[in-house]
């Protein structure tokens, strides 16, 4: 079943069409990475799915319920952590987190030890009973975070979610993420970091220009490129200068590695294969100490997609709010 499903979205701010007719879908369990530069559409898919506001045309189901017709349904169903942390500063986050757990209807019964598993979840421990205005901005952003996860919601949108965090708290993140998908909550991520979108999801979506320009796994996405890099050791610099007028005979192009004798090779499928080329390298006698072969990275295939696409637009006018 999908936990999350869209057919044709779109919505205009002015003469602005922020969403041009947008599609895709999710299962349960899953992770769907939403990717696109600023202005792509992103925070109004965002928007639209977690009924803050409504489509011009099309439609979407989100746990099963129509965004549009069904709305309180679709709320009950989700928790959202939104780019922009707005807590009360004077609260204490227990009492933060109290305060949204009786939001979300979590029986009372429940409340304290949901409280406190998220607290511990998110290492926030220590400082639940400080007030939020006292606290780091990344431990505001994770209290934000474990908030969004009470009364275990069935699909969880984050927008954003690794702004402001450190590198471990990004990892603590990264893991909640995880354990959610595992117990079978569909989970959608925008995010700016493409190794967050590799690491995490089953099926990146990229937007631009308020349009899908791509649909598959990181995998896909990344074999779609027309490259990759062999990375070649070579046993002295002057070998590697052997090296790259030989490669270069065979109409390939390098640059330098790392260090002196360390070479990158830049191999396209209509090239000549692997195999030939360390023949190649063998017969002219260069002495080759390690190979390694790169395949191209998220972010690699990010940018060449949106060079394709042409992307430069805005999401909005400037004086609407989304």
């Amino acid at each position: 079943m999908a936990g999350i499903e869209c057919q044709d979205l779109r919505k205009a701010y002015g003469d602005v069409q922020a969403l041009d007719g947008v599609s895709f879908a999710s299962e349960a369990g899953k992770v769907l990475a939403l990717l696109g530069p600023n202005g792509s559409g992103k925070t109004t898919t965002v928007r639209i799915l977690t009924t803050l506001t409504t489509p011009d045309s099309g439609w979407a189901r989100v746990a099963d319920n129509d965004v549009v017709r069904e709305a309180p349904h679709v709320r009950e169903a989700i928790g959202l952590t939104a780019q922009e942390t707005v807590i009360d500063k004077f609260l204490t986050g227990k009492e933060y987190m109290g305060g949204v757990a009786q939001l979300r209807h979590v029986p009372r019964g429940d409340r304290a030890r949901e409280t406190a598993r998220l607290l511990t979840e998110f290492e926030l421990d220590e400082v639940s009973r400080a007030r939020v205005g006292s606290l780091s901005g990344g431990m505001r952003r994770r209290l934000d975070l474990a908030a969004s996860l009470l009364g275990q919601p069935s699909v969880l949108f984050f927008d954003e979610p690794s702004t402001g965090l450190d590198p471990h708290s990004r990892k603590c993140l990264w893991d909640a993420i995880r354990r959610r998908a595992d117990d079978g909550a569909t989970v959608l991520l925008t995010t700016a970091y493409m190794e967050e979108a590799d690491a995490l999801s089953d099926l990146v979506v990229v937007l631009a220009r308020g349009r899908v320009i791509a649909t598959g796994t990181p995998t896909e996405l990344k074999d779609d490129i027309d490259r990759r890099i062999l990375a070649l050791t070579l046993a002295d610099p002057d070998q590697a200068r052997k090296a790259a007028a030989t490669t270069a005979a065979l109409g390939l192009s390098s640059t330098a590695g790392d260090t002196p004798e360390a070479l990158d090779v830049l191999m396209l499928r209509s090239g000549p294969p692997l195999l030939a080329i360390l023949q190649r390298l063998e017969a002219e006698g260069v002495r080759v100490s390690d190979v390694i072969v790169r395949r191209p990275t998220l972010d690699e295939a990010f940018l060449q997609l949106l060079g394709q696409a042409d992307p430069i637009r805005e999401d909005k006018p400037q004086e609407a709010s989304l």
